[in-house]
């Protein structure tokens, strides 16, 4: 059977409808990313509520100091600390994925990174590059340089400092596939769209079809699925479409 690929993104919904969507599609996708979820119920109240469906891409976008990162990212792998002071990892509250913003800078990533190693544990730290929100102008305007520029050297960054994945737009992948040093990153792409939908705030989007073609691992799809009268026809049809590619 082939690997799930699609990660749905439990985004602008309540806990009661982001439980009713995940019964519907249990063994039917990769995992969940929650992002505004995290700060309704908390990071580990949300991470292990997830987990009772499947995986779990954990999406605060860290972009701070590297210590505050460092500090923070914590309780995303799982980290407690007993009465007495004690640390220790409880596995039902550690997310399988965390995002952090590369715009933080290498320092940060490289602090999430010794936390990982610090706390030994599975989680895959991905590094936001672009927003799929920003089109070229904003991007130079906000970032002072061109997208595909900017993803470069963001997932450069993400090399040296030990980062398991990336998360970028479609529109980058076939573009950095010439750089056979990034290719130990995941790709994590979100900003996918079925054919006819809406792109909504989204600029630099693609087809799952297309995403998966030019090398995407996983693609993060939300209001296409979760406002769908059918979620999980969409799914299934999604499923279908891209499960011979690559």
């Amino acid at each position: 059977m082939p690997e799930k690929r699609i990660i749905v993104a439990l985004d602008n919904i309540d806990k009661q409808e982001a439980s009713l969507i995940m019964q519907e599609l249990r063994g039917q996708v990769y995992g969940f990313k929650a992002n505004d979820l995290l700060d309704k119920i908390g990071p580990r109240e949300c991470i292990y509520f997830i987990k009772q469906y499947g995986r779990v891409m954990a999406d605060p976008k860290f972009c701070d100091i590297p210590n505050t990162v460092r500090n923070r990212i914590g309780v995303y792998f799982g980290e407690v600390q007993n009465p007495d002071g004690e640390t220790k990892v409880e596995e039902e509250y550690q997310a399988n994925m965390v995002t952090v913003m590369a715009c933080a800078g290498l320092p940060a990533l490289q602090k999430a990174v010794e936390k990982k190693k610090e706390l030994k544990v599975p989680t895959d730290i991905a590094v936001v590059t672009v927003l799929t929100s920003l089109n070229e102008e904003e991007c130079n305007l906000t970032l002072g340089g061109p997208v595909k520029a900017k993803v470069l050297q963001y997932a450069r960054n993400a090399v040296i400092a030990g980062c398991d994945a990336i998360v970028c737009s479609p529109q980058e992948l076939l573009f950095l596939k010439q750089f056979p040093e990034l290719n130990g990153l995941k790709r994590i792409i979100p900003g996918i769209r079925p054919k006819g939908a809406k792109a909504n705030d989204q600029k630099r989007i693609n087809t799952p079809e297309e995403a998966v073609r030019n090398g995407a691992d996983r693609i993060v799809m939300g209001r296409a699925i979760t406002e769908s009268d059918d979620p999980l026809g969409v799914v299934q049809s999604i499923n279908k479409s891209i499960e011979n590619i690559g």
